[in-house]
């Protein structure tokens, strides 16, 4: 939909972009005001407009060529992405990655108003930071329909699990004191319903005391109400090889299970006493020079290295010199353990790569250090450094490429892998 209806005499040109108090001239010349909008800035040029000089009191100035040969032609609405960043200002990722983990694989997976068809039980999105809705849905499986917000900070695992619809069996005896079990589980006396089961075979067995009276293998179809009627002619004492497995099995599940419990409740209960006895920890903080400022929740602490005791909880650490300053780094100083953190030098440029490729889960190597996998944000690089980026697959051949390192701004690196 446009905003602006289109002008006889005049070409109109929207600009998409989050800043504002830019001044344009058309032609270097015409000065043309900006129609403000959310997210854009609506410009109405002269005809055969071939260049833009467009200004700005903190980004300065730039002169774009409009591409083409006829330039803005009237009669015509354009769109245009104007992106900005300055060097002293810290850049921020404006997309993250999410990556959804279904099961069953073949699904449906709708993200804002994208659909995708997913067959590995993988798909992955390269979305705006904030907050997006999703569904996602497969035959015969009951579909999920939430939100997630993306964070500039870290990419997103989403698994999700669709339940199935499941099927029922109701299995009646003529039998008063008859146990009904299924798969070896007892579902009730005499006339029972199961609770959920998946499509496929299933051991039906009927016990009285301990003889079994009957024991048969059922097929239930997807979504089926299955009803399993038995006269007194079905059911006679005989003799079951499972019958006195059922039990054994039965208590061994509980004795490792209890044993479970016991262990992990015995632990947690070792880790929180651990925990309530240390109310500090020793903390080495490493400046990358003896000149180096260190600030620990924006308060001065000393220069070069630091060491000394931190009661627990989070702190935000991050170093300064000569006017200028680090990223900020997070810390937690979550139980008594010493912990050591080694500072970035105060930088005025780093860089990001966005690193992705066709294959997910490749990992990721930056000048022959293991980084994470693919797709992956590699932050906190210096401006004007050539990164060597290599991916390695399991049954692919390893891909290398060269990239050089944009301060305050991100590269996109797109990969390709080959199989072997």
């Amino acid at each position: 939909m446009k905003h602006v209806k289109t002008d006889k005499q005049l070409a109109i040109i929207d600009m998409m972009t989050g800043e504002k108090g830019f001044k344009f001239l058309a032609n270097g010349k015409t000065e043309v005001q900006a129609e403000e909008a959310d997210g854009v800035l609506t410009l109405k040029t002269p005809d055969k407009t071939s260049f833009l000089v467009i200004n700005h009191p903190d980004y300065g100035q730039c002169s774009w060529k409009v591409p083409g040969k006829k330039g803005l032609r009237k009669k015509q609405h354009y769109e245009a992405y104007l992106l900005t960043f300055s060097p002293t200002k810290s850049y921020k990722l404006q997309k993250q990655w999410v990556i959804f983990e279904i099961q069953p694989k073949d699904a449906i997976v709708t993200v804002d108003s994208m659909t995708t068809t997913v067959r590995t039980g993988i798909c992955q999105f390269n979305l705006p930071v904030g907050t997006h809705p999703y569904r996602v849905e497969a035959p015969f499986h009951e579909e999920v329909v939430d939100s997630f917000e993306l964070s500039d900070t870290a990419r997103l695992i989403l698994p999700i699990s669709l339940q199935p619809f499941y099927s029922y069996l109701t299995v009646k005896t003529p039998l008063e004191n008859a146990r009904i079990l299924v798969d070896g589980q007892w579902i009730g006396n005499h006339q029972a319903t199961s609770g959920h089961l998946l499509e496929g075979s299933h051991r039906l067995t009927v016990m009285v005391d301990d003889l079994c009276y009957y024991e048969s293998t059922v097929s239930v179809s997807r979504a089926e109400k299955k009803n399993v009627e038995l006269t007194a002619a079905d059911l006679s004492p005989r003799i079951s090889k499972r019958q006195g497995s059922v039990p054994v099995v039965a208590r061994r599940v509980k004795e490792v299970t209890d044993s479970t419990i016991t262990s992990d409740s015995t632990k947690t209960a070792d880790s929180v006493s651990v925990a309530a006895i240390a109310t500090t920890a020793p903390v080495t903080i490493v400046a990358p020079d003896d000149s180096t400022a260190i600030w620990v929740n924006r308060e001065l602490m000393g220069y070069g290295t630091w060491e000394g005791q931190l009661p627990l909880g989070y702190y935000q650490v991050s170093t300064e010199k000569e006017g200028l300053e680090s990223r900020t780094t997070g810390i937690w100083v979550d139980d008594g353990s010493p912990k050591k953190l080694e500072l970035l030098p105060p930088m005025a440029d780093f860089g990001f790569l966005n690193i992705h490729s066709d294959e997910i889960g490749a990992k990721v190597y930056v000048n022959g250090a293991l980084k994470g996998v693919t797709p992956l944000v590699v932050e906190n690089l210096p401006a004007g450094t050539n990164c060597r980026i290599k991916l390695t697959k399991k049954g692919f051949r390893d891909s290398e490429t060269e990239v050089l390192v944009v301060g305050n701004d991100m590269v996109d690196v797109n990969i390709k892998m080959k199989k072997i």
